[in-house]
């Protein structure tokens, strides 16, 4: 049974390896090194929404990205928008969020958890911090959205965590906004299903 098991393991490990390639066709670019570092399955009956935003290309143009899904990792909605003449990255993720905090309450996602790669924004809205500036207004929108929810909580993930919403960011800057519901988005299809190998060493 060692054996099998252990035969089994280097199986997931040598495919993880091999199908990199064929990650990063389908997703467009490379993906960060394979690592423990990954997106993460949540509690039985919550959703977990991952935004991001990429940019600016072409002058003023950003793309935008948000993935929610099951406590089984299966994608049950996404969206891409591009947005422009942004001021900077801090005010584009702060967006991202935004973006993402309406899309889960208009498809009635109601418990939820919120990540970004952006420890800035995550600490803000944790810690209630209102600045008077743009970015403090959109974080206060983003406060404002706990009465919409039953459970709402923000957490702070590594990059390699957050690939599904940094590729759909990718893809929006090239193409018109989307939305998907109840279907993944075949630009992070591969990458989503990647995500949910174990790791083994």
């Amino acid at each position: 049974m060692a054996a099998t098991i252990q035969k089994a393991q280097i199986s997931i490990v040598n495919f993880k390896s091999t199908s990199t390639v064929l990650v990063e066709t389908l997703s467009g670019g490379p993906i960060l090194p394979i690592s423990n570092v990954h997106w993460t399955p949540h509690f039985n009956g919550f959703y977990k929404l991952n935004a991001d935003a990429a940019g600016p290309i072409e002058g003023d143009k950003w793309g935008i990205g948000v993935v929610v899904r099951d406590n089984e990792g299966v994608v049950v909605g996404a969206s891409s928008w591009q947005v422009f003449s942004l001021p900077d990255s801090k005010v584009a993720e702060a967006l991202a969020m935004r973006k993402g905090l309406k899309f889960a309450k208009d498809m009635s996602f109601l418990n939820l958890i919120a990540e970004s790669n952006v420890s800035n924004v995550v600490l803000a809205l944790n810690a209630y911090q209102q600045s008077p500036n743009y970015v403090g207004s959109i974080i206060r929108d983003c406060i404002s959205f706990k009465g919409s929810f039953r459970s709402l909580n923000f957490l702070h993930v590594r990059r390699e965590a957050n690939q599904a919403a940094h590729y759909l960011t990718k893809y929006d800057l090239k193409n018109l906004d989307c939305i998907w519901f109840d279907e993944t988005p075949p630009c992070i299809s591969a990458l989503s299903t990647f995500d949910l190998l174990p790791d083994f060493h």
